[in-house]
């Protein structure tokens, strides 16, 4: 059994964090060094129409493939049962959105400010062990063209400066007819570990990621200095907070990211200096639980929100959940109170999802192989198992079986030892070979993973005939 631990490298990089100052009045591309691991050939289309060249490339996962002209994509996600891949686009090595494609399908990519196809992109396949794709994509001549967009949403996006190494933000918001100002430095190598991460998690652990909580303590310390140096009270802080966030420009998923329900982690929404409603929703929410404050998050129909906990006595609507009250609080736009909650979500079915303090959740793959004689089929395993929660998992052991379609029956079976602890963001790879199944059986792999402090995380595959 061998573990693969990102924890000794996935470290947030905070540099600096600094108040600027609370004022009467408002007020270079960079590369990110990298290597590339694709392999590139170049072959020519038959069709007559086009004298464009098609290009093939075969890619591990979070390799780096350059296109043209300071446009590139990185394999992010790689998905053989569901037959996709997560991609992002970037163009001088800065990410300006994702890009979710399937086996067979061709896709555009558009340049940053969505004005022209710069190139376009199909998975041809998935290897069996999940881990490379073989993609093909054309160039567009548009690619070659240079040409500068102004900025529409400049009024509201804070002001960005890209280094070799990091980026700088400058964030403006207004709270009471007075301006503050917040400058943060991020490093892009912090960044990218961020993007390797998976999306498959409960809400629970991007609000309370580990890996976010001395960078969340930095911002709630300078939001207490912002208003001590302005003399607003402690009981103003929050509401500062909530203007900051609400301050963001709002960038749908469709944009960003591609497609829809691609959570981000806080540190990328700082990063990216906005996003959309469960972005800023569960960067709010994490400001505020560091604070002190019981929060929750309201999922309502293709939209989330924040619940605050609130006493009898607070004005404004709220959700009732075991007894608590959750006053509603809109992040996408400034000017949204607590406790106001938009006309159009009223009257609609919401999810209350309270932050508590992190726990482990367990998230299964596996790939296998076979082979046979006369008698039986012989099945080799590769199984990792990941803990993409927000606290260790302990004492855990998987438990792998040849399932018959006789509920309850095996073929064959094995369990694992104990692993006494699985850190959050670590991965446990296991091996198993010679589970066997009598020839002409129908069977299928079923993983079950249990740990003293988790929950039974239970996979399985298609059925077989061996």
């Amino acid at each position: 059994m061998q573990k693969s631990k990102l924890v000794s490298v996935l470290v947030i990089v905070f540099l600096s964090l600094s108040f600027l100052g609370c004022t009467e009045e408002g007020n270079s591309n960079g590369e990110i060094p990298e290597e590339q691991t694709s392999v590139d050939n170049v072959s020519t289309p038959d069709s007559p129409e086009t004298d464009v060249n098609v290009y093939n490339a075969t890619l591990k996962k979070t390799a780096i493939l350059d296109i043209d002209n300071g446009y590139s994509l990185k394999v992010l996600e790689i998905n053989r049962k569901e037959g996709y891949s997560i991609l992002s686009l970037r163009k001088d090595g800065y990410e300006y959105g994702t890009k979710k494609i399937f086996v067979g399908r061709s896709y555009d990519v558009w340049d940053p400010e969505k004005q022209f196809i710069v190139y376009s992109i199909k998975l041809e396949s998935i290897y069996d062990n999940s881990f490379v794709i073989d993609l093909s994509y054309t160039l567009k001549p548009e690619i070659y063209l240079y040409v500068d967009f102004p900025d529409r949403d400049s009024e509201r996006k804070p002001t960005v400066k890209i280094e070799k190494d990091s980026i700088t933000r400058n964030y403006v918001w207004e709270y009471d007819d007075r301006q503050f100002q917040l400058q943060a430095r991020y490093d892009k190598e912090a960044y990218e570990l961020y993007s390797q991460r998976t999306r498959y998690r409960h809400w629970v652990h991007f609000v309370n990621d580990p890996y976010d909580d001395a960078f969340i303590s930095q911002i709630t310390l300078q939001m207490e200095n912002l208003a001590e140096e302005a003399d607003y009270g402690r009981e103003e802080i929050p509401y500062i907070t909530m203007l900051f966030v609400q301050s963001l420009p709002y960038v749908s998923d469709s944009v960003s990211a591609g497609y829809d329900e691609y959570p981000r982690f806080p540190f990328e929404t700082m990063y990216h200096g906005g996003g959309d409603c469960e972005d800023s929703s569960i960067l709010l929410a994490a400001l505020l639980y560091d604070m002190g404050y019981g929060v929750s998050l309201i999922e309502l129909p293709g939209h989330m929100a924040v619940g605050v906990k609130g006493s009898d006595d607070l004005p404004g609507s709220y959700y009732d959940y075991s007894g608590v009250k959750y006053f509603y609080l809109e992040t996408t736009n400034s000017g949204w109170e607590v406790g106001r909650i938009p006309t159009v979500y009223r009257n609609s079915d919401a999810r209350i999802i309270p932050i508590t303090d992190g726990y482990p959740e367990i998230a299964v793959d596996f790939a296998g192989s076979g082979r046979h004689d006369s008698r039986f089929s012989y099945i080799d395993l590769d199984i990792e198992v990941e803990n993409v929660g927000s606290a260790k998992a302990e004492d855990v052991i998987i438990y792998t079986g040849l399932e018959a379609t006789q509920k309850g029956m095996v073929w064959d079976q094995v369990a694992s030892d104990q692993i006494p602890e699985i850190d959050v963001e670590e991965a446990v790879s296991y091996e198993i070979s010679n589970l066997k199944v009598p020839v002409g059986e129908t069977y299928r792999i079923g993983i079950r993973v249990v740990g003293s402090n988790t929950g039974v995380e239970y996979v399985y595959s298609d059925w077989h005939v061996s």
